[in-house]
This record gives structure tokens, C-alpha cells and sequence, in this order.
């Protein structure tokens, strides 16, 4: 596996050509906003992250690095998504190329999971987290494609888990030779089902939907339509909880996501601490600032 240090895929995802990137930029930087808890600063360095629009489940961001007092500037872009809290026990991280970006290895105890994903505040969220740690982490997902479900039984005939239905069925039937044992059919509907692919961070999964929307996403007559909806991952009795993006462009030709569909898909996954409030002093301090 690779850690693919690209944001070009996501955006073509998102109906926008890497050659309009910097446009991107240019949207966020001027009519986005940033929150005190998407910003680090200390002596040396001062990196916030601007989003556009202000509000909203799906978002552009820029993430804006420089000398503290003196001009910030663009070091990644990337899509910012709203997801579902999950209690996850960090494992590992990988900086991308100066630091701000990066991906975060963490498990969820619960479905017994551990996913790697993109953390567009990479820069806040590993200052000081030490391996075992558990934070409250925002879970999404955008798709690269998606269909509905072709399957509801898989036919198994090899592997591990044949074995061990052979060998229960060879006792069950001790007349029978090992050329008679069956196929195993393993039933599908409702169940989910989530592999990695060649790259970190992105996923191919069959799931159960719920919680189906949609929006549109840019600004003006360029917006796309989005679909959203929540899966649940692992253990059905403590799942992982992700919000996935699916863009109507990459969803298959005729398809159209409803409440409880089965479906197969390729995501990209995006992740991040919840922001923490903060406290007294620090809204007085940046109510004194903004006065000055």
C-alpha cells in the first residue's frame, strides 16, 4: 500500500478540475471562515484552516501556514466533511510533505477496526497525542463511485473459512467424501463489508444505508448535487458510524440512493478530533485580541 499524497482525485470526485484549484483557493481564502479551535500558533509558526462555506455538512478548505504576526500562506486544499463522533484509540500518523497535512491510524475499540484516514487539522490534532491515546474523532467518506449492490449471496468455495465449513459438514454427513461438500453460501443482505485498497485511506465497502439527503455543493449554476447518508461499520452491536459524500456525478447511471439499500462503493475516508470547547480564558483572550 501507498500513501498518496494527492488531493487531485478527491477534487475531480467533486466535479472540480485540478486546473481550477487554485480558484478554490482564491473562494475560500476570501469569503470562508475559520473557528479558535482550527488554529495552532506558537513563537515560531502560525497555521489556521480556512473553510468555505461557512456553514455546512461538505466544505472546501485551505489550510494557511506562516510567521505568527506576518502573511500566511496556502500549504493544501482539501474537501472538509462533517462525520459522525466515534470514540477511536490512536495507533500511528503520517505527516504528509511540511507537516500541516497528514493521515491518522486509529482503532475503534467497539467494532474492532482500525482505519487510516485524512486529517485536514493534522497539524492540531497529533501536537502531543501519544499512542493509545482515545479522542473523540469526526468519521466521513467520499465516494470515487458507487451502485447498488449486485449481490445479496456470496458463493464460497476456498479459503479459511471453507475449511471450517467443510470440516463441520464432513462430521454432519460421515458418509459423504470431501469431493460432496457444498458450497458455502454466505448471505449478504444488510451485512457490511469493508476492505482496503492500494492506497491509505481509501476503502472499497458493500454497506446498508440510512439517513439519505442530498445537497448541492459550489457555488452558483457550477454546484453539484451530493448525496448523504450514514453506514455503520463492524460489530452491529458497538458500529463504527461514518457520514458518506457521494457525488450524483460518480454514482452509477439510473441509481439513485434510498433508505436501507444494500450498495457497493469506493471511498476515500476523512477524519478529525472533535473540536474542543474552549475555555473562559481563551474566549477573553480572543475577545481582548479582536478589540485591539
Amino acid at each position: 500500500m501507498q500513501h498518496l499524497e494527492s488531493m487531485g482525485d478527491k477534487w475531480v470526485s467533486l466535479g472540480v478540475n485540478p486546473k481550477e484549484i487554485n480558484g478554490v483557493i482564491a473562494v475560500t481564502l476570501e469569503m470562508g471562515g475559520t473557528r479558535p479551535v482550527w488554529s495552532v500558533k506558537d513563537d515560531d509558526l502560525e497555521r489556521m484552516v480556512m473553510a468555505w462555506p461557512q456553514e455546512g455538512l461538505l466544505r472546501s478548505s485551505v489550510t494557511v501556514a506562516g510567521k505568527p504576526e506576518g502573511k500566511l500562506t496556502a500549504v493544501a486544499v482539501s474537501p472538509l466533511m462533517e462525520g459522525f463522533s466515534n470514540d477511536m484509540i490512536f495507533r500511528a500518523c503520517y505527516a504528509w510533505k511540511g507537516g500541516h497535512a497528514g493521515e491518522i491510524l486509529a482503532q475503534h475499540e467497539g467494532s474492532g477496526l482500525t482505519l487510516c484516514f485524512y486529517d485536514p487539522l493534522y497539524f492540531r490534532d497529533v501536537d502531543g497525542l501519544a499512542e493509545g491515546a482515545q479522542r473523540k474523532f469526526y468519521i466521513s467518506g467520499l465516494c470515487y463511485g458507487l451502485r447498488r449492490a449486485l449481490l445479496d449471496e456470496l458463493t464460497v468455495t476456498e479459503g479459511p473459512r471453507y475449511e471450517e465449513h467443510a470440516k463441520e459438514w464432513m462430521i454432519a454427513n460421515p458418509t459423504k467424501t470431501r469431493l460432496d461438500v457444498p458450497a458455502l453460501k454466505v448471505p449478504l443482505k444488510g451485512r457490511t463489508i469493508i476492505d482496503s485498497t492500494d492506497n491509505y485511506c481509501e476503502y472499497q465497502c458493500r454497506a446498508s444505508i440510512f439517513d439519505v439527503d442530498s445537497f448541492d455543493f459550489g457555488p452558483g449554476e457550477s454546484a453539484k448535487k451530493i448525496y448523504r447518508f450514514g453506514i455503520a461499520l463492524g460489530n452491529p452491536e458497538d458500529p463504527l458510524y461514518a457520514i458518506i459524500y457521494a457525488p450524483a456525478e460518480r454514482i452509477a447511471k439510473g441509481y439513485e440512493p434510498k433508505e436501507g439499500d444494500d450498495v457497493d462503493m469506493i471511498f476515500w475516508m476523512q477524519g478529525r478530533i472533535v473540536d474542543e470547547p474552549l475555555t473562559e480564558e481563551e474566549v477573553e483572550a480572543q475577545a481582548e485580541a479582536a478589540g485591539k
